[in-house]
């Protein structure tokens, strides 16, 4: 009984083509990567694809940097459109003075200024952060998935949930005329 391999809950006689093959295939999954249900290993696509994300990330805030340093100086955009017209803040009305708050760690009045860019910039900050780990030590968090797996349906409708509670905290405090 010693000759014969079990695999699988399978017997195979030693010596044949079929037990070979399942030999073969036992010592490639031996090399596969550890994973545990916290992580997997990332495949070097993964890894050039994380480390780019933190590189675009790592480039809004530093705009956003410039930007308040007076660095750089995108003219004036004036006042909102929809605010100028009919009285009431848009959707995204305030995001620029708020990542600006926050970039200069005025943390809790961008909160104040525009909840849903505050909150942009914590998911931006919490995804450059894993990104980089992973880009750097090679691994998948089962947290954030590969960027292949991701499905930009979950992001639109996760970015516009957060976009419509921001507007209407704004809508809120323009109605009853709270600074």
């Amino acid at each position: 009984m010693k000759d014969l391999l079990y695999r699988q809950d399978i017997l195979y006689l030693p010596g044949t083509i079929i037990a070979q093959k399942k030999a073969k295939i036992s010592m490639e999954e031996q090399k596969k990567p550890k994973s545990s249900k916290w992580y997997a290993e990332a495949e070097r696509v993964d890894r050039i694809a994380f480390l780019a994300i933190f590189l675009v990330i790592c480039a809004i805030f530093a705009m956003f940097w410039l930007l308040e340093k007076g660095v750089i100086n995108p003219g004036s955009y004036g006042e909102c459109a929809l605010k100028r017209n009919y009285g009431i803040p848009c959707p995204t009305c305030g995001f620029t003075t708020a990542i600006k708050a926050f970039v200069k760690g005025r943390i809790i009045n961008a909160f104040y200024i525009q909840p849903a860019a505050t909150t942009g910039c914590f998911i931006l900050i919490w995804t450059a952060f894993f990104s980089l780990l992973s880009a750097v030590i090679g691994i998948n968090f089962s947290f954030l998935p590969p960027i292949r797996m991701w499905q930009l349906k979950y992001i639109l409708i996760a970015g516009g949930i957060i976009l419509a509670a921001g507007w209407a905290v704004t809508m809120a405090r323009a109605l009853t005329g709270t600074p």
